[in-house]
């Protein structure tokens, strides 16, 4: 059995080295780029959003790779996750691609019973013990949760390097560390390391950083090369910012909280009072969030034709209006443009840095007139 599965963020790096602790053949996909979201888009079903066509790519190049079974996390819809293994399953079979397939769908979703049978079907070739498999999954999980936090830290104190571009050249470095790690600990010994130096970089405190919150659309938000690289991008425009959703948010809200859902769902506003799909109670919720705590603007992400975000923009439109809510929603597709997309992120910046100096002003704020 060589394992594969969709490549997400960060998660070819968490795999590899969980699949390499426990000793079982794994497949990693070619990296995204623009030419595999092209293939991916011709051999997908027609008007189907930009994270099925990523996978679609992802899962050919894997098999061409010699990979023969997926690993494929599911929500048992109503969002059209929920229905992307069967459907990628009849896309690769159509393509020559007899996968087979082992669907993770949340305990909530299947029951325990299933769940471990499930996990058991991914770890059958692995010559570890019960014990040895459990302490492989609880290192790769403390390993997700520590570079996560690092970056999380990393997005709120790049405004404040001294010399620019320090902060990005540490996750970038951390990040090419943890793809030529040889095990979990040494992944975990990168990530502290990098984190100390994030820790005792030299920052300039006079600066006062807009504060932004990204949210929206889960696949958007994770990956680098589906949200056209965001990040950097906020970055670079000496931004700090937010962003709710991780695979590690995915892994404690789905897979060990399964209670997760409901949760979110006790969490009634008269906006959006029941779960429609997808996250766009999240992506409401954050909004809420946004009204509460002392964020300058809120940045949606999601891909042409996620209905749910869809929903959720709508009302992220009528907050606008209410609330005086500046929001920003970026739809992404398989055009390219990427120039297009930071040019409309820098004049949503510029706008907010306008409102805040003038608002400023008129609070007899003297430097108001200046970002410092």
């Amino acid at each position: 059995m060589k394992l594969t599965f969709p490549r997400i963020g960060d998660s070819h790096i968490y795999g590899r080295l969980l699949f390499r602790e426990l000793g079982v053949d794994i497949i990693i996909p070619a990296p995204n780029s623009e030419e595999g979201l092209l293939r991916g888009a011709a051999k997908s079903p027609e008007d189907i959003c930009l994270p099925f066509k990523m996978m679609t790519d992802n899962l050919l190049s894997a098999w061409e790779k010699g990979a023969d079974t997926v690993v494929m996390p599911a929500t048992m819809g109503p969002c059209r996750l929920g229905e992307y293994g069967e459907l990628l399953a009849v896309v690769m079979q159509k393509y020559g691609c007899n996968y087979r397939w082992i669907l993770l769908d949340s305990l909530s979703a299947i029951g325990p019973k299933e769940l471990l049978r499930r996990l058991s079907m991914v770890v059958e070739d692995s010559p570890r013990s019960t014990a040895g498999i459990l302490l492989a999954l609880a290192k790769t999980y403390s390993l997700i949760k520590s570079h996560e936090k690092l970056q999380a830290d990393a997005r709120m104190q790049s405004p404040y390097e001294k010399e620019k571009g320090t902060v990005k050249s540490i996750l970038s470095v951390c990040r090419k560390e943890l793809e030529k790690a040889d095990s979990l600990s040494d992944a975990m010994e990168a990530v502290r390391r990098n984190r100390h130096r994030l820790l005792t970089l030299e920052r300039s405190t006079k600066r006062r950083p807009l504060k932004l919150l990204i949210t929206g659309e889960i696949y958007t938000q994770i990956d680098s090369f589906g949200n056209h690289h965001i990040e950097d991008t906020l970055m670079d425009l000496g931004v700090s910012f937010e962003k709710g959703m991780s695979i590690g948010w995915w892994i404690r809200n789905t897979v060990l909280n399964p209670f997760g859902g409901l949760l979110a769902e006790i969490k009634k506003n008269p906006l959006m009072p029941h779960r429609i799909g997808g996250y766009a109670k999240e992506t409401v919720n954050d909004a809420i969030r946004y009204a509460k705590e002392d964020f300058d603007g809120i940045i949606q992400l999601f891909p042409v034709g996620c209905m749910p975000e869809i929903v959720a923009k709508s009302v992220l439109d009528d907050l606008t209006k209410e609330e005086r809510l500046p929001a920003l929603s970026i739809i992404y597709d398989e055009m390219g443009g990427e120039a297009g997309y930071a040019t409309r992120i820098e004049a949503f910046v510029e706008m907010l840095e306008r409102k805040r100096e003038t608002k400023d002003v008129l609070s007899g704020n003297r430097c108001g007139v200046c970002k410092h």
